[in-house]
């Protein structure tokens, strides 16, 4: 069995495929969580969730390695 613990409470999973997991936030956001297998281990892709928010149609990128967030519209 493997068991991914992303979760917290309040939160929904809304659907699940061989490489994401869709997770409904209690504030009503959704981050869809990458995962792969790496050398027989099962890994969280950190560095590339996307979080869908609340917004006015414009994407932001922050780099992990700075602060640096670049926004588009």
């Amino acid at each position: 069995m493997i068991k991914i613990n992303i979760l917290k409470k309040g939160d929904e999973v809304l659907n699940i495929t061989n490489d994401f997991v869709a997770v409904k936030r209690k504030n009503g956001e959704v981050d869809i969580i990458h995962f792969f297998k790496e050398n027989g281990n099962w890994r969280v892709d950190f560095d590339n969730i996307v979080a869908i928010g609340y917004g006015k149609n414009t994407i932001q990128i922050t780099s992990p390695d700075s602060d640096t967030t670049i926004t588009t519209f």
